[in-house]
């Protein structure tokens, strides 16, 4: 069985349901809520969600310029689109946002960027503890997150911004119900 074929296998192509498929995506960094967004996200608009984690966890590969993690998500992705799923990105768009945009614009699908926004003494404590739960697969550091916040530009013009360090389920609601995305 060769790479493509396990990883069909582990992260299977299901049937969607959407008529309109849509993608949704992060402005955010390392430790301030993508992954527990995703999830409360998904279980209101039934979106799949793709995680770079995940994959790099599946590959036992951590380094950040993976051409085959790319190529396996991208092809991922396109499945799943042109299956009738809306997915949700949990990473930070923002890192490399160019070379992301180019390839949104080009899917030919809606997407939506949501800039995730949080003090930083609460992601402080979010990495810490999820880095001794060790119940994930990311390996992101308070020390990532500080680089990233000092060298890595937010997107501009993005279509909604959810502050974590509130009632976040109001404010996912509240989205999915400003671009009807509860319904397509």
């Amino acid at each position: 069985m060769d790479i493509r074929e396990k990883f069909i296998k582990d992260f299977p192509i299901i049937k969607g349901n959407k008529k309109e498929p849509y993608i949704i995506t992060f402005d955010a960094y390392t430790g301030q809520g993508k992954s527990y967004i995703s999830k409360i996200i998904s279980k209101y608009d039934n979106s799949i969600i793709v995680n770079n984690d995940d994959l790099r966890y599946w590959l036992n590969d951590y380094s950040k310029t993976n051409d085959l993690l790319h190529e396996l998500q991208k092809y991922r992705i396109n499945e799943l689109l042109k299956n009738n799923n809306s997915i949700i990105l949990d990473s930070c768009s923002c890192v490399n946002w160019d070379y992301k945009k180019e390839y949104l614009d080009k899917s030919g699908y809606k997407y939506y960027i949501i800039r995730l926004e949080c003090d930083d003494n609460t992601v402080k404590e979010r990495i810490n503890k999820r880095l001794t739960e060790d119940n994930t697969t990311s390996h992101g550091t308070y020390e990532d997150y500080i680089w990233m916040k000092e060298n890595v530009s937010h997107i501009d013009n993005v279509d909604y911004i959810i502050d974590t360090s509130r009632d976040i389920e109001e404010q996912v609601l509240d989205f999915l119900n400003k671009y009807n995305l509860n319904n397509i």
